[in-house]
């Protein structure tokens, strides 16, 4: 009987050529778009789940929402937080790591390079299950002279020789020291850990205090719960751990303000990190709502095809009532055609599968270009092939449901004796009904691409606030001691270059969502009120190479300005605070920061004074200008209230405005840093291309929503 079903299913599409072309090729190209997709939304939704007890293991991040500034949300958490997390839930807590990065200059002897370094704490690889491909991490992380690093840096900087037992050297602004390698590993899996180039012992006791201040949240901190205790009943004790072990008194003179009320720490579950992290700073993080919208549009795009097959099925069954009116005649019970039309239906959706399949591998190269990441599909895995075969049974059954059960139940008699096969009303009504659907689902997606293109297109061409075209950017600066030393020959002979009009220094470069360099200020005779403002650190020709109006007021004059006083990490060193004698010198605020001190306009503002009296300082500062707002620190984000403040020396970027070619002044400030820092890496990037950086998740999200839509 199976022989016989299969030799009618391919007679009749032999038959009928064209209807079996139209509807194996319309369904394999839906199954191919929601394969596609689907791989997209398992790649994005199997973040850091390759850990042992992945589900008990939580990410600490950090949230600050102090009186007078705004609300700051960080994936990071204090040093300070994970030991007295340990402390406090000493009976829950199984395991727990941190990871504090940093950059550094590497010199392997052969090579020189900038790169990032992780520095974590020994119990990081019991709780997460790195692959050690050559040394032992146990070794590494036992002592402080020891260095693991990744594979791609051992094959990229030692070749095919062996790493361990190499000494590289590692140095930054601070300090510089040998280290042995004693270990190769690879990170597996997609995680939110990826990017340990290398790896370190973090050796808490030797740090600095004021990196352990609960006000610096630099690490990643991580620990998992033990069997049966629930998260909330940690969650729950939160404010009395903050209560416990900050004090904000040197901060913020309320009394009525408890710590908890200015700090609070939250528990994510590691597994969620990648997807609902939208604020997470150090990496480009998933977006739920898009994964979601592409699981419709599968869904959807797999809907449409399996509408069409069925609107095929029908109009195509129908025309055969009499075959079904002489098979009865012959003795055909219901349920054998019921299984015929169910099996017919189910072989034409393995055949588009089977096509699907091969579509799926043309478009894969094509789709991962879009995205910027390599896709595949493991036909050897068991969840592959029961999902391809869940797949297959779901399109095949339910495509063939309506004629199986409408047309094998026909009474022969009625069918014969009126000589006709001609459809019956309710074939018709669900096809047109069918059809409908079909048009709604496609003008819906088509207006959903429209908004999602223009809205994109609007953010994209948003006024910045400062004039992004023709701005180079030279980074990195501060990283090694021979390039600081330079850095004023180096913008000298810059300027002295026709194509090259203005250049300017700061401490950060734009789009850079560093925040943690802010300082609490007070108005004179209001030191009740603090307004916790973020400190912009510039030059004398920021504003001008940026082109951002000063719109009251004045900018900083090499004559008449004192640059902010220089402080470093150790507690003893003070701005003023020994002696009760504030230092004194001059900032510039944005018009955020204006309306949120209360000044009633650019020109009032000019001449105010406020104070920083906190973390061993004591300055006052004159506000001698006003900037129009900008959006230097994202042009996602709404302009921030900031303060401008001189710094020459606290130098990390270089910006550069040119005239002409891009390619050109690239040329010859490559060559100018060649003369001043010799064979010292340079690392540059136009900031046009920083602004297109920050859509860079968007524009491939949109890429891939309007590819599937247009199906």
């Amino acid at each position: 009987m199976l022989k016989n079903y299969i030799t009618i299913a391919i007679n009749n599409l032999i038959k009928n050529k064209l209807y079996s072309a139209i509807n194996i090729a319309g369904l394999a190209i839906g199954l191919a778009a929601c394969i596609v997709i689907a791989l997209y939304v398992r790649d994005q939704t199997s973040y850091d789940k390759q850990w042992k007890d992945s589900d008990r293991i939580y990410r600490v991040n950090y949230f600050v929402q102090i009186p007078g500034r705004e609300n700051m949300k960080f994936a990071e958490a204090p040093l300070s937080a994970l030991p007295a997390l340990k402390e406090y839930f000493k009976d829950k807590i199984e395991q727990s790591a941190r990871i504090f990065p940093t950059t550094m200059v590497i010199d392997t002897g052969d090579t020189e390079f900038n790169d990032k370094m992780a520095y974590v704490d020994p119990s990081f690889i019991d709780m997460f299950q790195i692959e050690v491909l050559a040394g032992s991490l146990k070794d590494t992380l036992a002592d402080r002279n020891n260095i693991a690093i990744s594979e791609k840096v051992a094959r990229r900087h030692f070749g095919n020789q062996d790493a361990v037992g190499k000494v590289i050297t590692i140095r930054n602004q601070y300090n510089k020291s040998d280290h042995k390698v004693t270990a190769v590993y690879s990170i597996p899996g997609n995680t939110v850990l990826d990017d340990i180039p290398l790896m370190a012992m973090l050796d808490y006791t030797h740090y600095p205090p004021a990196l352990k201040s609960w006000y610096n949240p630099m690490s990643g901190t991580y620990f998992k719960l033990k069997k049966g205790i629930d998260i909330e009943t940690l969650k729950s004790q939160i404010p009395a751990l903050i209560d416990r072990n900050v004090d904000i008194s040197d901060i913020i003179s309320d009394p009525n303000l408890k710590s908890s009320d200015a700090i609070l720490l939250d528990f994510q579950k590691l597994e969620m990190a990648h997807l609902d992290t939208p604020w997470d700073n150090n990496r480009a993080g998933g977006n739920k709502t898009m994964v979601m919208a592409f699981s419709g549009i599968s869904l959807l795009v797999l809907l449409i095809g399996c509408i069409n097959f069925t609107i095929l099925t029908t109009a195509k069954a129908t025309q055969r009532a009499r075959e079904v009116a002489m098979r009865k005649v012959a003795g055909a019970k219901r349920k054998h055609l019921i299984i015929q039309f169910i099996g017919e239906s189910t072989f034409i959706v393995f055949l588009s599968m089977m096509l699907s399949l091969g579509v799926v591998e043309i478009m894969l190269p094509i789709f991962d270009s879009i995205v910027g990441k390599s896709f595949s599909l493991n036909y050897t895995s068991p969840s592959t092939f029961l999902t391809l075969l869940a797949l297959l049974l779901i399109v095949g059954i339910s495509g063939g449901l309506y004629p199986a059960f409408i047309l094998s139940g026909f009474v022969p008699g009625d069918t014969l004796k009126a000589n006709q096969s001609k459809e019956t009303r309710g074939s018709v009504s669900l096809r047109q009904a069918l059809v409908i659907f079909q048009f709604s689902v496609s003008i819906i997606l088509i207006i959903s691409t429209g908004m999602i293109y223009a809205q994109m297109k609007y953010s994209i061409n948003r006024d910045p606030g400062y004039d992004k075209d023709n701005l180079l950017v030279i980074n990195g600066l501060n990283l090694d001691e021979k390039i600081r030393g330079k850095i004023d020959v180096l913008k000298q002979e810059l300027l002295n270059l026709a194509d090259i009009s203005n250049v300017g220094v700061s401490l950060l470069q734009p789009g850079h969502k560093f925040d943690g360099n802010h300082a609490p200020f007070t108005l004179p005779g209001h030191p009740e009120t603090t307004y916790i403002k973020p400190r912009v650190y510039i030059d004398y020709d920021y504003f001008k190479t940026y082109k951002i109006p000063i719109i009251a007021g004045r900018n900083f004059s090499i004559n008449r300005d004192t640059p902010e006083p220089q402080q470093n990490m150790a507690p003893e060193n003070t701005g003023g605070k020994e002696s009760g004698k504030p230092l004194k010198t001059n900032a510039i605020i944005n018009e955020s920061a204006l309306r949120e001190f209360g000044f009633a306009s650019p020109d009032d503002a000019i001449g105010k004074v406020l104070n920083v009296n906190a973390f061993n300082t004591n300055i006052n500062y004159t506000i001698i200008g006003v900037v129009a707002d900008n959006h230097l620190y994202s042009i996602n984000a709404p302009p921030r209230a900031e303060m401008y403040l001189l710094n020459p020396t606290a130098t990390n970027v270089m910006t550069v405005r040119f005239k002409g070619s891009p390619q050109k002044a690239l040329t010859q400030v490559k060559s100018v840093w060649k003369n001043v820092m010799g064979d010292e890496d340079i690392s540059t990037v136009f900031v046009d291309q920083l602004v297109a950086m920050e859509f860079q998740q968007e524009q491939t999200e949109m890429k891939v929503f309007i590819s599937f839509s247009l199906l």
